[in-house]
């Protein structure tokens, strides 16, 4: 039974979440999401209480299937380079895909009317990038280096979100898999340069 319930609630959110992206947050009804879930409105309200409370947990499950991918990246190598190079590519990725720039566009539209965007930046965001600052704080210590690991993870985080703005806008340009590996690698040297940990560790 639990399996079945988890199952169908899987299915709301990513209904939920293509209709979203689809005609955005006000068009957006209930009865659409459940209709298009193979479900009636009451087994949609069993699972969420309002639209907002479906939206953000849409935004949130993302959120942690990508936090996810992020830590086993970091798992795959102990380079912090080959590591920071293979979180970066995934990001770029991530932020230039047409689904993902849809779907912050819908985030943003409700950030003046509720408060879901502020509840997704501060419990759907910081996942990964508390993992990274985790990664440099090793590669800190082990380098005997008095940086704070918290502001650097916070630098490289600009860095790779220099496009978000002219993609919501419409502006962005799409990059190939090559141009995204490009763009990763340079930020990442460029990262690596600014905090003094470019040449290996002795």
């Amino acid at each position: 039974m639990r399996i079945k319930s988890q199952t169908r609630r899987e299915v709301i959110l990513a209904t939920a979440l293509d209709l979203f992206r689809e005609v955005g947050f006000e068009a957006a009804s209930m009865s659409q999401i459940a209709a298009r879930a193979g479900g009636s409105k009451t087994t949609l309200y069993n699972h969420f209480s309002s639209k907002e409370e479906l939206l953000l947990e849409a935004l949130l499950t993302s959120a942690r299937e990508y936090a996810q991918e992020v830590r086993q990246l970091l798992q795959e190598s102990d380079d912090l380079p080959t590591q920071l190079h293979r979180f970066v590519f995934s990001l770029l990725k991530l932020i230039n895909d047409p689904a993902t720039i849809e779907i912050m566009r819908v985030a943003v539209s409700v950030g003046g009317t509720t408060d879901i965007g502020l509840r997704f930046y501060e419990m759907g965001t910081q996942e990964p990038w508390q993992d990274i600052a985790n990664v440099l704080r090793q590669e800190l210590e082990r380098r005997k280096l008095p940086a704070d690991p918290e502001l650097m993870a916070k630098h490289l985080r600009d860095l790779c979100q220099t496009d978000v703005i002219a993609n919501l806008l419409g502006a962005g340009k799409p990059l190939t898999d090559q141009e995204t590996q490009d763009k990763a690698a340079y930020i990442v040297d460029l990262f690596l340069r600014a905090h003094g940990i470019s040449d290996p560790a002795v």
